[in-house]
């Protein structure tokens, strides 16, 4: 009778320490819910200011006041059709073009430059891997001035391709992909694929572009991003208002000029968290 006793209290006080545990962990939780919200209201906040300042007009000298919020809408929405009928949509235009050519380019020549060097053996594998470490090192504007005597000296001012050309080659990115497939690749797979009669391109396209959809989705927001917002170099080779990109045309309609970037990292990191998930299973 003791010893059925002593086992009731134990399992009495195991279901008195269980209580306990949940409670803590729902406390946790709360305590995690709330600052998460806090952090993402502080982030947001800035945006909500953003619209509220396209919601109001002057009265008077430095005095403002709100209008009604439909009446903020069909205003600001008159705004937005009169920038997509004036010049400042040549420069959205021109940023868009430049800046969705440059990210695909970029991440598929990034992708099968770290996939050269991953997957085969050759004589100056090593010193070009080197290399691309000590470009990652130099900071950009230092070649500036350089770049913009070469295209003065080849015409090629005013022409939008010559802010495409330059970020295809990304030492960053092909560094980054680098790493990424040190950690993934597998030379059994691509063995297979050759033995099963699958040439190059076709085992890069359909089997390594897959696996490094991750790190394609994480460098292409960076890529856009750089590209989007770059102002110095196309304010000194873009002179015609024709081929000016909307950082140097038009910034003033910020929330037009923030929202792509903010849309191309919404669509993307779905793709993020899928690839981190997979990793954490391999793991």
């Amino acid at each position: 009778m003791l010893y059925g006793n002593a086992r009731c209290i134990g399992t009495g006080s195991v279901k008195v320490n269980g209580s306990a545990v949940k409670d803590k962990d729902t406390v946790l939780r709360i305590v995690v819910y709330a600052l998460s919200i806090a952090v993402a209201l502080l982030m947001f906040f800035p945006f909500v200011g953003l619209v509220t300042g396209d919601l109001t007009v002057p009265v008077g000298y430095g005095t403002e006041v709100y209008k009604l919020p439909y009446e903020g809408i069909i205003d600001y929405w008159k705004q937005v059709v009169l920038f997509f009928d004036s010049a400042s949509f040549t420069g959205f235009k021109n940023s868009v073009i430049v800046t969705v050519t440059s990210t695909v380019f970029c991440m598929y020549v990034s992708s099968i430059t770290a996939y050269a060097i991953t997957a085969y053996e050759w004589k100056l594998r090593e010193t070009f891997d080197k290399l691309i470490m000590v470009i990652v090192l130099i900071p950009s504007t230092v070649s500036t001035i350089g770049f913009y005597q070469l295209v003065w000296k080849f015409h090629m001012i005013n022409r939008l391709s010559m802010l495409i050309i330059p970020a295809i080659a990304s030492p960053l990115t092909v560094l980054f992909m680098r790493l990424y497939l040190k950690a993934t690749f597998s030379k059994e797979i691509v063995e297979s694929a050759r033995i099963d009669g699958a040439g190059e391109f076709r085992i890069f396209n359909q089997i390594i572009l897959p696996l490094l959809k991750p790190a394609i989705a994480t460098q292409a927001i960076f890529c856009f991003v750089t590209s989007w917002y770059n102002y110095l170099v196309p304010a000194i080779i873009l002179i015609a208002p024709k081929k000016k990109t909307i950082a140097v045309a038009d910034s003033s309609n910020l929330l037009l000029y923030l929202l792509p970037p903010v849309l191309v990292y919404a669509f993307l990191s779905k793709y993020i968290v899928e690839g981190i998930a997979l990793g954490s299973v391999k793991n």
